[in-house]
């Protein structure tokens, strides 16, 4: 559909590497932030009102921010999913499909099953030392995107993937190409 409407990688990656620059260019200059909150403002709004109130901590809250990140997953799934979905269309290597599938399904939940664990207790203990450091934290992160941003616009990132895929071992490259 991207494809039909003129969204090509190239251009995707282009955008994405310029939106990165924006972000981290925020991240470093308070009166961005600043004015990116004003703007930013009736989205938030809107938001808190869905997912950041009282109702907003059940299983319906929950479903949606699920959907939300099932739609920020859905580049890195597709083509697993996708072929997994189309060998079982077929009636082709059914139980093969079925392992990939719970494979992928226990190795997408349990990170998150894990992080879901351990993030509060650890957030709650971090949280004043965090607060101390926040600041050069994030101008920090700024950099980095910036330095990100900029190394995809200029290509470079090309590169380091083509080095990185032909240092990689023969099963690595079956392994993620094999569908």
């Amino acid at each position: 559909m991207g494809h039909s409407i003129g969204l090509t990688t190239e251009l995707f990656r282009q955008v994405a590497a310029a939106l990165m620059v924006m972000l981290g260019a925020v991240l470093i200059f308070t009166p961005l932030q600043s004015r990116l909150a004003l703007a930013s403002g009736p989205i938030a709004n809107w938001t808190d009102r869905h997912f950041g109130s009282e109702r907003g901590s059940g299983y319906a809250s929950q479903f949606w921010v699920g959907v939300l990140l099932g739609a920020v997953w859905t580049p890195c799934v597709g083509p697993t999913l996708g072929a997994a979905s189309l060998l079982a269309a077929q009636g082709r290597d059914l139980p093969q499909v079925a392992a990939s599938m719970l494979v992928f399904g226990i190795g997408a939940a349990l990170p998150l099953l894990i992080i879901g664990h351990l993030s509060r207790e650890a957030l709650q203990r971090w949280r004043k030392q965090a607060s101390s450091v926040s600041h050069a934290m994030k101008a920090a992160l700024g950099v980095l995107l910036i330095l990100i941003g900029a190394l995809v616009l200029a290509g470079f990132d090309k590169r380091v993937e083509t080095v990185l895929v032909n240092a990689s071992p023969q099963w690595l490259t079956d392994l993620t190409t094999r569908y």
